[in-house]
């Protein structure tokens, strides 16, 4: 799906209907943000998920696998599940060295001060924020930090002796807490219901 040509979407299609799903950037943070909590079981999480893009509905169980990789294409901004990179490698890809709780006041900084945009006040679509996101000038303290976070031991070691220190040093500033992979829970939460997992836990609480 092309942003410039196709627009974007405020449904998606699910059991051969249009269903209005929550378009807001900070439904998307609160999805992933809930991916990565260690402190939900799967269960919960996929409820919370449903209730969370769509509020209005009630699916049926039959429905339920549908609407999850209907979500899970809006989140992804209409992209498949792999980038062309990781396909044509076959490896893994990484996950982004940023969290939207850690991270939230160099975000929100690197949004005003490139974009003008008041992410306190803004209302914007996910696919908008995330195409905004991605392109954020690495001059930003955010984009810096996720440079210093993504130096991996290799390149450090091929640095001199000032910089591998310099390096080294904003990281531990810098460190991110340990945190589920996000790609990793994204395919739990289909395969919950996929592969085995009890899908009337989804309308009973458990």
């Amino acid at each position: 799906m092309n942003l410039l040509i196709d627009g974007l979407p405020d449904s998606v299609e699910i059991a051969g209907q249009e269903v209005s799903i929550d378009t807001s950037f900070r439904t998307g943070i609160l999805f992933e943000e809930m991916m990565l909590d260690g402190s939900m079981d799967d269960m919960e999480k996929l409820r919370t998920s449903l209730d969370l893009y769509f509020p209005s509905y009630d699916f049926d169980l039959d429905v339920v696998p549908e609407a999850v990789a209907a979500l899970l294409w809006f989140y992804r901004c209409g992209a498949d599940g792999e980038s062309k990179e990781d396909s044509q490698s076959g490896t893994p890809a990484k996950d982004p060295p940023y969290s939207y709780e850690y991270d939230a006041d160099y975000i929100y900084a690197a949004f005003l001060g490139s974009y003008g945009i008041d992410l306190a006040r803004a209302s914007l679509h996910w696919w908008q924020f995330r195409a905004l996101f991605r392109s954020l000038p690495e001059d930003t303290q955010f984009m810096k930090i996720v440079g210093y976070r993504s130096v991996d031991k290799q390149t450090l070691s091929k640095m001199s002796k000032d910089q591998r220190q310099h390096i080294t040093k904003m990281q531990k500033l810098f460190a991110l807490p340990l945190s589920a992979d996000r790609q990793q829970l994204e395919s739990d939460l289909t395969q919950i219901l996929m592969n085995g997992g009890n899908p009337s836990a989804i309308t009973s609480g458990g």
